[in-house]
């Protein structure tokens, strides 16, 4: 399974989930089938809580990067690295510091002298660290294909054989042929 580093790099939040800004929870994005939206897993000491995402959960998006090359998981956001390279934020429209290795939450300004990301409200909550993204893959187009049924109706998929069942209808069996 895939993880979200968290700040520090000591936690991970399961995909579909993102860090909270003091890194000690996850929270999990809503629509992605994990939990239902806005839930928190707490995080223990060296340790993660998983999430055990729902077979039925819709592919992971991504955050594209504006290089085209690069990309973050969905609710992060693309930070130029010290090195050139775009890295992600684990955090939604957050602010990328000057050092090129923090970041902050969103309506926060980065105090990398203090370390800390201060909000107008005094909210104040510890930087973020970006971790490296990743190269974006083209997206593949997937062929489904079917073996239709001698009632012409029914259909199974390809590597499995039709068939008919004490109803007259036709089932899909796993055997090819």
């Amino acid at each position: 399974p895939q993880g979200v580093p968290c700040a520090g790099g000591h936690h991970c939040c399961p995909q579909g989930s993102h860090c909270s800004a003091d890194g000690k929870s996850c929270v999990v994005s809503p629509g992605t089938g994990a939990a239902t939206g806005g839930a928190r897993v707490s995080l223990e000491q060296g340790a993660r809580k998983s999430l055990t995402p729902s077979p039925l959960s819709a592919a992971p998006r991504a955050v594209p990067c504006p290089d085209g090359q690069s990309e973050c998981p969905d609710d992060a956001t693309c930070c130029m690295t010290a090195s050139g390279a775009w890295g992600c934020c684990p955090m939604p429209q957050a602010s990328c510091c000057a050092d090129k290795v923090h970041c902050c939450p969103h309506a926060t300004v980065c105090d990398l002298a203090h370390g800390r990301c201060l909000s107008p409200a005094g909210h104040d909550v510890p930087l973020g660290t970006t971790f490296p993204a990743w190269k974006r893959r083209p997206s593949v187009p997937v062929v489904l294909r079917q073996v239709l049924c001698p009632d012409g109706r029914s259909a199974c998929p390809d590597g499995s054989t039709c068939c008919q069942l004490p109803s007259g209808q036709y089932g899909c069996c796993a055997l090819q042929n």
